[in-house]
């Protein structure tokens, strides 16, 4: 037999298994060269000849004793993992490793030598692990891992990053305009590690007008510092900043002239007193102007208002010490109807000297709209040959009627819809008090009694019609009265009950036209115990108010007097009105018997008629859905200066005596105590009124005052049914009998209707209503 030669199958090293390696290593396997300790091997076969090294003397000897020499494994080459570390901080710590592999790229255990080329960036340490490796200082070295002759290396940079920026100079300064700050604005960074970080790119940056600084990137010094001068630009107030990476660092400047000059600028939006005015009419503008500048500038100096189309309007401005500002208030137009800029402009002549004048002048834009007048008994002529027109007209009435205005439009085909309004135009045809929204062009809106003043009228072309005929009369027609039905729940006597009943007839007196109904059948079924303790349910048409009046124990004698206030409030019945909430339809009143028994019987007038007021919408929560309060109290302000903000109940207290109160107008009672604060006129002002939460043993006067809330909530009322009244600016404490009213606004939540089974109360809030079935959307 001739010599058999068993060539030794070495083993393929693909990317693969390299991969495998890396990943073994970057898994947190820490595989280390070690100078003297060996890296353990697989105990299974690696390779055909580890596979028959048992069996291959056998072999061989079988063979005539021709045996193949094989060479025994020598370092072949070695992999540092991981081949590249970056250092972002002075202190920090890694510990790479390697792998020695032979020439057949087996991995062998042997011993590695570790070194760096530089020992002043990188901290060399070897213990039974391997490396230790901590940056020392910024810059790079190689780590090299050495077997015999055979080396690997590993690329290592020590680069510090920012983890903290702070100023250390140059902030605050005062300097001449133009000028460079004596002192550097300065800023100092450290890495995670706490040591200031040097080579850290810090770039500096002037805002607009505040001039420039020297260097816009500077690097940080060996003591983390990067500084830089300061220009100073134009304006009197300049700042910069300065970052590095995620970090920034704020300077602020002041600068002054030489002599002092003023710098006069129009600070914030301009502020239209409205942003559709009529283009008959002259409307103004409110401007906000500051001096930023340091000096006053002469005694006045001129601000104009210019448009396309129509003159310029000026006014003159008293001087404006620096530092100060002033509202202004400029006339423009008239102007053209359709979309208008008017601008604004600071000296326009140029004649004052300051610092800027770029900041001089700004514009807004207008939404000009045309009105046409029209006289009692007069008849126009209203047409739209599309969908979305709205025709705005205006009466005058010189002198007060009781009877009704009657705003009329007739005849023609299509749909149109009809808008009244008494006193100042809204600024849209949904807050209008009077709408009428029938299915054609019959529309009829009464508003009464007939003021001295303006009134004012939109016709809106739901659909194209006409042409149809607008008339406006005085009196003449029927008015259809306030209808309060009372529903009597539980306890009180005939004569308590009677009480009741005289309350509502003379509120009923006071609001004199009806509001729209609310149909419960078709729209919105109440379920019961929504509307007070054992209220029903409720399923049929509302005309105009139903309030459950309940005689019960509440708190017992010298507690709570009643609690009373809406349930339900009705929305506005057109899309696009969401969002607008009119008055209540359901009311509730609990009178406690125990308080009533012990109340003079004087008294029991007006306070049947206070908690009746409540019932109304005299409650903080409805007033504000109207947007009709102001700074409340409650629920956790008791320094505010809570007030009814509403224009007829604002006229009547300055009416009242009024018009010299220094502070919000019409006063509620303040210090945030829960159902007296928010809820009621201030008893130190107001007296003896009736809204008050005091009764005083005396007169308790509905004053137009009140009158003139419900006129702000849209009701119709007639301030003559209102009783004279005079504001007392202090309470009389020393009466011998005063009966707190206070606590008595009902708890349950306000609802309000929706036309699609569903309801918000007014927060907003959804409330699932159990049963309630989608009603048939209105338009």
């Amino acid at each position: 037999m001739g010599a058999v030669i068993f060539p030794r199958v070495l083993p393929t090293t693909t990317a693969a298994d390299t991969v495998d390696r890396m990943e073994q290593l970057e898994s947190g396997a820490q595989v280390r060269g070690t100078r003297s300790t060996s890296v353990p091997q697989s105990a299974a076969p690696r390779s055909l000849a580890a596979f028959l090294a048992p069996v291959l003397p056998l072999v061989l000897a079988a063979c005539d004793g021709k045996q193949m020499e094989i060479d025994d494994p020598v370092p072949s080459s070695v992999l540092v993992l991981p081949t590249e570390i970056t250092f972002t901080y002075l202190g920090q710590v890694e510990h790479p490793g390697a792998k020695v592999f032979d020439q057949y790229g087996e991995e062998m255990d042997t011993t590695t030598d570790w070194s760096t080329t530089d020992e002043a960036v990188i901290e060399l340490e070897v213990d039974a692990l391997g490396p230790i490796v901590t940056a020392v200082a910024n810059g790079a070295a190689t780590l090299e891992a050495k077997v015999g002759s055979v080396t690997g290396a590993a690329s290592l940079v020590v680069a510090q990053g920012p983890a903290l920026l702070e100023s250390t100079g140059g902030d605050g300064q005062t300097g001449a305009r133009g000028e460079t700050l004596a002192e550097m604005v300065a800023v100092y960074t450290e890495d995670s590690g706490g040591s200031p970080a040097e080579g850290v790119e810090v770039t500096f940056l002037a805002a607009g007008g505040s001039g420039e600084f020297g260097d816009s990137v500077v690097r940080t010094n060996a003591e983390g510092v990067a500084e830089t001068t300061w220009t100073l630009g134009a304006t009197r107030q300049q700042s910069g900043v300065a970052a590095a990476g995620e970090f920034e660092v704020a300077f602020a400047a002041e600068a002054i002239s030489d002599p002092p000059e003023p710098d006069y600028a129009l600070i914030g939006e301009l502020e239209p007193a409205r942003s559709d005015p009529l283009d008959s009419e002259i409307f103004e503008i409110r401007a906000l102007i500051a001096n930023l500048g340091d000096g006053p500038g002469p005694p006045s100096f001129s601000v104009e208002a210019t448009s396309e189309g129509a003159g310029t309007h000026s006014v003159e401005v008293e001087r404006i010490e620096p530092g100060d500002t002033a509202a202004v208030v400029v006339p423009g137009g008239p102007l053209e109807a359709g979309d208008r800029w008017v601008e604004v402009a600071i000296d326009p002549a140029d004649a004052v000297v300051e610092w800027d004048e770029g900041n001089n002048a700004d514009s807004v834009e207008l939404r000009v709209v045309s009105q046409r007048e029209i006289r009692l008994g007069e008849s126009v002529t209203v047409e739209s040959e599309e969908q979305g027109s709205v025709f705005l007209f205006r009466v005058e009435i010189e002198e007060r009627s009781d009877e009704a205005l009657n705003v009329e439009l007739s005849g023609g085909s299509g749909d149109a819809d009809l808008f009244a309004h008494y006193g100042r135009r809204p600024d849209y045809r949904y807050r209008y008090r009077c709408f009428s929204i029938e299915g054609d062009t019959g529309e009829a809106c009464q508003l009464v009694p007939t003021r001295a003043g303006v009134y004012h009228i939109a016709v809106h072309a739901f659909t194209a019609f006409g042409p149809s005929e607008l008339k406006v009369t005085l009196g003449g027609r029927e008015v259809e009265s306030f209808d309060i039905e009372l529903v009597f729940l539980e306890g009180g006597s005939a004569s308590e009950r009677e009480e009741v009943e005289d309350a509502a007839e003379r509120w009923e007196e006071i609001i004199v036209r009806d509001v729209y109904d609310w149909d419960h059948e078709e729209f919105d079924p109440v379920p019961a115990g929504t509307c007070g303790p054992g209220s029903p349910a409720v399923s049929d048409l509302v005309d105009d108010i139903r309030i459950f009046v309940t005689f019960d124990s509440i708190d017992g004698s010298g507690g709570a007097m009643a609690k009373s206030g809406p349930c339900w409030v009705r929305p506005y019945p057109l899309e696009g009105g969401e969002g607008i909430w009119l008055q209540p339809t359901l009311a509730a009143i609990v009178i406690d018997e125990d308080d009533l028994a012990d109340l003079d019987e004087d008294l029991v007038d007006a306070f049947m008629q206070h908690e009746m007021a409540h019932a109304l919408g005299f409650v903080p929560s409805l007033w504000n859905r109207h947007d009709l309060l102001r700074d409340p109290s409650l629920p956790d302000n008791p320094d505010a200066d809570p007030h009814f903000d509403g224009p007829e109940a604002l006229a009547a207290f300055d009416a009242a005596g009024g018009s010299g109160y220094e502070y919000g107008k019409v006063p509620l009672e303040d210090g945030a105590e829960d159902g007296v604060s928010d809820s009621h006129w201030r008893a130190d002002v107001m007296g003896n009124e009736l809204m008050t939460p005091s009764l005083t043993g005396d007169e308790q006067p509905l004053s137009a005052i009140t009158v003139g809330t419900f006129h702000d909530l849209g009701y119709e009322v007639d301030p003559a049914e209102a009783d004279g009244y005079t504001l007392a600016y202090e309470m009389r404490l020393g009466e011998p009998r005063i009966v707190r009213l206070g606590h008595d606004i009902a708890p349950f939540p306000i609802r309000v209707y929706r036309t699609v089974g569903k309801r918000l109360d007014l927060t907003g809030r959804e409330i699932v209503v159990p049963g309630a079935e989608p009603g048939r959307p209105r338009r």
